[in-house]
């Protein structure tokens, strides 16, 4: 892993296989030891494209802990709000100062969980992908 994260391309994300074609979706990719999620409705480097960034470690206790169904305590918090949608946060600052959260429907949400339930955004899986 490199102390500080990578920049990350647009190639390198991927979205869960359940979101929709549409361009509305939690989208992740990892590289040399960081994660990052964004959300695909924000133009890619726009000023509102916003990332979330995680170490590999991190992230992957979060895949673990959502599988066995514990969500407290993880490094990302999703909450729900009054209005239906959903905001992702970091629990703990961001690496480097970036500071960001992230806001997505109910549909969303669900297609990210079913792919982290399917091991879609697992390291092994993601560089199984890249070698196809």
């Amino acid at each position: 892993m490199t102390s500080a994260p990578p920049a990350f391309t647009e190639p390198d994300f991927r979205k869960a296989s359940a979101s929709q074609p549409n361009k509305e979706c939690v989208c992740v990719a990892r590289k040399d030891g960081w994660v990052e999620l964004r959300d695909d409705k924000a133009a890619f480097g726009a000023a509102d494209d916003l990332r979330l960034v995680f170490t590999e470690a991190e992230f992957d206790a979060f895949l673990a802990g959502v599988r066995s169904g514990r969500t407290a305590d993880l490094c990302l918090e999703m909450a729900r709000r009054v209005d239906g949608t959903y905001t992702f946060r970091r629990s703990m600052p961001q690496p480097a100062g970036r500071g960001a959260e992230l806001e997505f429907t109910e549909d969303e949400v669900l297609a990210f969980l079913d792919g982290v339930g399917r091991g879609e955004f697992d390291r092994d899986r993601r560089a199984a992908a890249v070698l196809v």
